[in-house]
């Protein structure tokens, strides 16, 4: 049974497809979706140059509104979630936290261009514990 799903995103184009996708499944599975980002920063960078809770505040409101522009999210209950550090990890430690899917897109706003699946996706499928679902 699926009860959490788990859609990391970036805003992009690709995260917003998960997310359709996600929306998809949680109203034929009865599921509450979790729309989860991560602010890259460097743990250094973080403790000369922090971030102030506009800023993040701004962050989340730009991707969380990318990210759910236009799609019908009614009845489905949302919540949101913003944390820093570094992607990958900081998606499996929430996976880990009663998850029961992930449904996250092939590809994000990372620099590596021409890749089949970006660098986030493939550090995410490889060790997760929950099953993940990659949407193009």
């Amino acid at each position: 049974m699926v009860k959490k799903i788990l859609v990391p995103t970036d805003g992009s184009e690709y995260s917003r497809r998960a997310m359709a996708t996600a929306i998809q499944y949680a109203k034929v599975l009865n599921s509450e979706i979790e729309l989860f980002h991560v602010i890259s920063e460097h743990p250094a960078l973080k403790e000369y140059f922090p971030l102030s809770e506009e800023q993040v505040t701004g962050i989340e409101n730009k991707v969380f509104g990318a990210t759910l522009e236009g799609l019908e999210t009614e009845p489905i209950q949302i919540s949101k979630k913003i944390v820093t550090g570094y992607p990958a990890i900081k998606i499996l430690n929430e996976a880990a936290q009663g998850v029961d899917l992930v449904i996250m897109g092939s590809r994000g706003h990372r620099p590596i261009k021409g890749a089949l699946l970006g660098s986030v996706t493939l550090r995410v499928i490889s060790a997760a514990t929950c099953p993940v679902m990659v949407v193009k």
